[in-house]
C-alpha cells in the first residue's frame, strides 16, 4: 500500500530556519514600504514636497544599502532548502514528490495572483511558483551542478542588461514628450481616491504593463532560481543541521560575504539614486554587475551570522523571537499587504504617497511587532496560520487540523 505523506508537524520543524524566515519577512516588509506607500511612484518634485526629504535620502540609501534584494534572496534561498526537505521526505515514504509539489506551486500561483490584484502589485508568491516548476528540474543534479548553476544564474542579468544595452545605443528611441499628468500621478490619484473596484483595475494593469516587464528586464527569475539553488545545495549537504559540523565553512561564507557585499552594495546604494540603469546610460552595466556579487553575498552573511549566533544558548534565546513570524510566514507576508492597504488605499487612511521613507520605516516596524505579538499568541492555540492551512489542506486534498 502506498505510504501517504502528512504535513509537517510543528515538533518536526527546524527552528533555525524559521527564525531566518521571521528575520527576512521583517527585510521584505522594510524594502516593501516604498512601494505599499506610494512613494516609489512621487516625482522628484513630490519627493521634495513632502518636507522630509533630508533624512528621507538617507533612510532611503540604507536601505538600498542593507535591505533592497537581501531579503528576498534570503527568502529564496529558504524556500530551496524547504524543497530539499520536501523531496527527501517524500522519498524516504516513497511517494510521488513531483505531482504534489507542482500541486503545491499552482496553489501558490493563485494565492499570489490573488494578493496582486486584491492587494499589492509588488506579489513575490507568483514569482517563486512560476520559479519552483524550473527548480523541479535539478532535483537531480549534483551539488557541483547547483552551484555553478546558480553562479551562471546570477551572472545572466548581467549580460541580459548589455545586450539591451547595445539594442538601445544602436537604435536610440524617440524622445517621449508627455503631455498631461504623468502616469504615475494617475497612479498615486486611483489608490488615494479611487474606488475599490478602480484599484484592482489598477493593480491588474500594473501587473500586464509594469511589474511583470520590471521582473524580466532586471532578471529577477534568474536571481531568484540562482538562490533555490544554494538553499537546494544548503539543506542537501544538512549545513542548517548541524552548524558546528560546516562551522569552518559557515565562517568563511560570512566573512566573504561581508568582503564582497559590503563594499558592492555601497556602489549599489549610490547607483539606485541615479537613473543610469534604466536609461541604459553607460554606466547603467555597473548596477547588475555589483548587484549580481553584493545582494546575494549579503543575504549569506546575514544567514551565516544568525546561524552562528544559533549556538550560543543566549543568543538562539533571544533570536527565537522571529521564529513564530517565520512560522506563519504565508499569513504574516499577506498580512502585511492588508495592514499597508488600511493605511495607504482610499478604503483605508488615504495616505498614498504622503510618508517617506524614515516615518515608513518607523511604520514598518511597528506592524512588524504587531506580528511578532500576533505570531506568539497565534501559535499557542493553532498549529498552522490561517493562509498556511488554507495552502495546506488545498496541497494535500484534505482539511488538515487547526486548533492544536
Amino acid at each position: 500500500m502506498e505510504k501517504i505523506v502528512q504535513p509537517t508537524a510543528p515538533t518536526e520543524r527546524h527552528s533555525l530556519l524559521d527564525v531566518l524566515r521571521g528575520f527576512a519577512l521583517l527585510g521584505v516588509l522594510l524594502a516593501n514600504m516604498v512601494s505599499h506607500s506610494g512613494y516609489f511612484f512621487l516625482s522628484k518634485a513630490g519627493i521634495e514636497a513632502l518636507g522630509t526629504a533630508e533624512i528621507d535620502h538617507i533612510a532611503e540609501w540604507i536601505e538600498h544599502f542593507l535591505i533592497d534584494g537581501k531579503f528576498y534572496s534570503l527568502f529564496s534561498m529558504l524556500f530551496g532548502i524547504g524543497f530539499a526537505l520536501q523531496m527527501k521526505r517524500s522519498s524516504a515514504l516513497d511517494t510521488d514528490f513531483t505531482a504534489r509539489f507542482r500541486r503545491r506551486l499552482v496553489i501558490m500561483f493563485v494565492l499570489g495572483l490573488l494578493h496582486a490584484i486584491l492587494l499589492y502589485v509588488g506579489d513575490i508568491l507568483t514569482v517563486y511558483a512560476l520559479t519552483g516548476f524550473v527548480l523541479l528540474l535539478f532535483r537531480k543534479s549534483s551539488d557541483k551542478v547547483l552551484l555553478r548553476g546558480a553562479v551562471i544564474l546570477m551572472l545572466i542579468p548581467i549580460a541580459q542588461y548589455a545586450i539591451m544595452w547595445a539594442i538601445h545605443s544602436a537604435n536610440p528611441p524617440a524622445p517621449v514628450v508627455e503631455e498631461g499628468p504623468r502616469f504615475f500621478d494617475q497612479v498615486i490619484l486611483t489608490f488615494r481616491t479611487g474606488s475599490y473596484p478602480e484599484i484592482m483595475q489598477m493593480n491588474i494593469g500594473g501587473l500586464i504593463v509594469a511589474r511583470y516587464p520590471d521582473l524580466f528586464f532586471t532578471g529577477r527569475f534568474f536571481r531568484v532560481l540562482a538562490m533555490f539553488l544554494i538553499g537546494f545545495y544548503i539543506s542537501r549537504n544538512m549545513i542548517y543541521a548541524n552548524i558546528a559540523a560546516h562551522r569552518p565553512l559557515i565562517r568563511k561564507v560570512m566573512i566573504w560575504g561581508a568582503v564582497i557585499g559590503i563594499p558592492c552594495n555601497i556602489v549599489l546604494a549610490m547607483m539606485m539614486t541615479t537613473d543610469a540603469y534604466y536609461d541604459f546610460e553607460p554606466t547603467g552595466i555597473i548596477q547588475p554587475l555589483v548587484y549580481a556579487f553584493g545582494v546575494p553575498g549579503l543575504a549569506l552573511c546575514y544567514a551565516a551570522i544568525f546561524a552562528l549566533l544559533f549556538e550560543n544558548p543566549g543568543w538562539k534565546k533571544r533570536l527565537m523571537v522571529f521564529a513564530p513570524v517565520g512560522q506563519l510566514a504565508l499569513t504574516n507576508y499577506i498580512m502585511q499587504s492588508l495592514i499597508c492597504a488600511c493605511i495607504f488605499m482610499s478604503y483605508g487612511l488615504a495616505l498614498e504617497a504622503q510618508i517617506g521613507p524614515a516615518r515608513l520605516a518607523l511604520i514598518a516596524f511597528a506592524i512588524y511587532t504587531f506580528q511578532i505579538i500576533f505570531s506568539h499568541i497565534w501559535i499557542r492555540y493553532f498549529r498552522f496560520g490561517p493562509m498556511e492551512w488554507i495552502w495546506r489542506s488545498l496541497t494535500y486534498k484534505k482539511w488538515q487540523p487547526f486548533r492544536i
